[in-house]
């Protein structure tokens, strides 16, 4: 499976629109999450020139390992995702990943609430991110078999969204962090 997912800017009113159009459509959000994701570089391959990634997730008392492939329909987000949870603590993961040659590259902190569309669409997932540094985002994510399947399924979301007008950002939360960096 792909994860097929499109990044938008919340500027503006966007952000009251979409959590009105949530509220027509009876999405329901899930809890806040306080998420904290350490991006990992690779000790003898340039993840920026293979357009991978490497990351370990805190997210409140779970830590994560992904790793994701490729973005194979950009400006979408379409790629391989590879994840897993650890019964461990950060440091212990981290330090693991050190002794193995990878090195902390940057950390992307946010606040996430995930909205759950009712009915034919309860695979898409909405969510809204309050990224420190950058401002307030929306992805809209599906689980897709094939580029073309993840294609029609985030055209339609964002359609039903009101979303369909805007321009979809390509780069990750941790490219758009070490730009604004430079």
């Amino acid at each position: 499976m792909l994860e097929a997912e499109v990044k938008l800017a919340l500027e503006g009113d966007r952000h009251a629109r979409l959590l009105a159009r949530l509220a027509e459509l009876g999405a329901v959000a899930g809890p806040e999450h306080l998420q904290s994701d350490v991006y990992l570089a690779h000790p003898s391959r340039d993840f920026a020139a293979t357009d991978e990634a490497l990351r370990l997730r805190h997210d409140g008392d779970e830590l994560r390992v992904t790793w994701k492939g490729p973005k194979l329909d950009p400006p979408r987000k379409t790629r391989e995702e590879i994840e897993f949870a650890l019964a461990t603590d950060g440091d212990t993961a981290a330090l693991l990943f050190e002794r193995l040659g990878f090195r902390a590259v940057a950390t992307v902190a946010k606040r996430r609430v995930e909205w759950r569309l009712p009915g034919p669409d309860d695979a898409v997932v909405v969510s809204i991110d309050d990224v420190e540094g950058l401002g307030r985002f929306c992805e809209v994510e599906v689980a897709a078999e094939d580029v073309a399947s993840g294609r029609r399924a985030l055209d339609g979301a964002l359609r039903r969204l009101g979303l369909a007008d805007a321009a979809p950002i390509a780069e990750s939360y941790l490219e758009l962090l070490l730009r604004r960096a430079r």
